[in-house]
């Protein structure tokens, strides 16, 4: 017992240990990355007209028309989290694969395993890579090939899609996932046998993990809007990957425990970085990578049903964009006065740092609760 108590221990220490270094490493060298991007002029060369749905803005016009003093705050700030993040991965990884085999010791500071961590850091890898092209696109003169700035929103949904399908088919060929959880009830997919043909050919339920995956990871790249306001989208996203990387303690997911506290750890730097006034904003290179890696972790640890509950602003940013888009396209008006909600809330009255102030205080309350929850139905 004592034995068990002495890894839990060690683990604990290790997690947190690795995400304050995660932060000093950022930390040290966020000023450069700010000034390589200044150097570069990584920013929109013009305020932003048009909105997501490709209409004249209104109501936002006016708050978009004073960021003009805005406009040379570099994009991309998102390459500090998740650079960070990968070279302290490899780091370790690479103090393993120098060291003698049987090495106790260098084994434990590495945190790269085939069935935990892998495939999240693939993810973060190459959805940040496909969010960097869409912010330097939108930094170009013409501002890319959409209106909005950067990538055509069908573009940027077909990488996701296609990232999400290739991540199911890990899931299905590598990890044999075969069941996911909602809570009090666990779906077991293989029990979903489908006829094909009278010769006793049937479809096998487990490769509904693939449209599952792909259905959950687009669901939360919807959210992405989040990133809107100076220390909005961090102070948001670091309660969340605190609840699931308790969740992950606790489950025995000791790997993917300490990748969610690095990539906190990174987040923080980079919200010391982002706060009014920012230095610098994160960019899709940032949202992308963070949104998908955090789905990539619920598949992972069976506890998707907690994502609504934890991602509780999320889910907010995301239903205000589709209730309006219906209610204009359907009823011919609008719901808010702009969307996403924080846009709407901006329009009302209330300053850009109550938003987000008030959004960090209920993520991290909807955080707390789907922690809870988690322990309770693990």
């Amino acid at each position: 017992m004592n034995m068990v108590y002495t890894e839990i221990y060690l683990q604990a220490a290790k997690v947190f240990t690795y995400s304050a270094l995660s932060f000093v490493l950022a930390m040290w060298w966020a000023p450069s990355l700010i000034s390589l991007l200044r150097w570069l002029k990584f920013w929109k060369k013009s305020s932003r007209n048009i909105a997501m749905t490709g209409e004249e803005l209104t109501a936002t016009k006016e708050f978009y028309s004073q960021d003009e003093a805005k406009l040379k705050v570099p994009r991309a700030g998102g390459l500090l989290i998740w650079i960070t993040t990968l070279t302290f991965a490899f780091i370790f990884w690479f103090i393993l694969k120098l060291s003698p085999n049987g090495n106790k010791t260098a084994e434990f500071l590495n945190f790269i395993d085939r069935r935990e961590t892998f495939i999240p850091i693939g993810t973060l890898f190459f959805a940040s890579i496909f969010g960097f092209v869409d912010d330097a696109l939108a930094t170009l003169e013409t501002g890319g090939n959409y209106k909005a700035g950067g990538l055509k929103l069908s573009y940027r949904l077909f990488l996701v899609t296609t990232l999400s399908f290739f991540i199911g088919l890990w899931f299905h060929f590598r990890l044999n996932l075969s069941s996911i959880s909602f809570g009090f009830t666990n779906v077991i997919l293989t029990d979903f046998n489908v006829p094909i043909d009278t010769f006793g050919h049937s479809f096998n339920g487990s490769w509904l993990i693939v449209p599952i995956t792909m259905v959950i990871l687009l669901g939360l790249y919807g959210s992405s809007m989040i990133d809107g306001f100076d220390g909005m989208s961090s102070g948001v996203l670091i309660p969340i990957y605190l609840c699931f990387a308790g969740i992950a303690f606790s489950k025995g997911f000791y790997d993917i425990a300490t990748l969610l506290m690095v990539i906190i750890g990174s987040m923080a730097a980079y919200l010391w970085y982002n706060i009014p006034p920012a230095k610098f904003y994160m960019g899709d290179t940032g949202i992308m990578g963070l949104l998908l890696t955090l789905g990539v972790v619920a598949i992972l640890l069976d506890v998707v049903y907690l994502l609504p509950v934890a991602g509780f602003v999320l889910v907010m940013t995301e239903a205000s964009v589709i209730i309006q888009v219906f209610s204009k396209k359907f009823f011919k008006r609008k719901v808010f006065l702009a969307a996403p909600l924080h846009h709407h809330l901006e329009s009302i009255g209330w300053l850009r740092h109550q938003v987000t102030m008030r959004y960090w205080l209920i993520s991290i309350m909807s955080s707390t609760v789907a922690f809870a929850l988690g322990l309770l139905l693990r």
